[in-house]
């Protein structure tokens, strides 16, 4: 953590340990070390700890409880008061899910078998499938 990497440095403790989440070596549900760990093990300040988690709470990817500690969730999953991505992420991925209802019935109507529109049809389906299932509940609630 002590080399320059070309970005901030909260955010390079942030991608360190967002990819400990997703590796699986902090699995779900584990504590993540403590602030004055990650500040002894990465060089950081205590600014730059407490921006990288903040970051990683906003993204979903771990969860704080008062006197208890932070946690990693994987796959990450926002809470229902939750901002920042979920603002625009939910509307997006609504729209999606209307463009392919649209583009079926299209597809449907013409006898169109277009390799294609099929093509991102799947794209879609998989893209959709590998959202986090907190994210797919919301969806559905809307």
């Amino acid at each position: 953590m002590t080399e320059f990497r070309g970005q901030p440095a909260y955010l390079q403790l942030a991608d360190d340990l967002r990819e400990r989440i997703r590796s699986g070596e902090l699995p779900d549900g584990a504590a993540l070390p403590s602030a004055q760990d990650l500040i002894t093990s990465s060089g950081a300040s205590s600014t730059v700890v407490k921006n990288a988690v903040s970051l990683l709470r906003a993204e979903g990817y771990v969860v704080g409880h008062q006197g208890k500690g932070v946690f990693a969730q994987f796959p990450p999953r926002l809470s229902d008061h939750s901002r920042g991505a979920a603002d625009w992420a939910l509307p997006l991925l609504q729209a999606g899910t209307e463009v392919e209802a649209a583009l079926r019935e299209a597809l449907s109507k013409n006898g169109a078998d277009s390799a294609n529109s099929e093509a991102a049809l799947e794209r879609w389906r998989a893209a959709f499938a590998s959202l986090p299932e907190s994210v797919k509940d919301r969806l559905a609630k809307s």
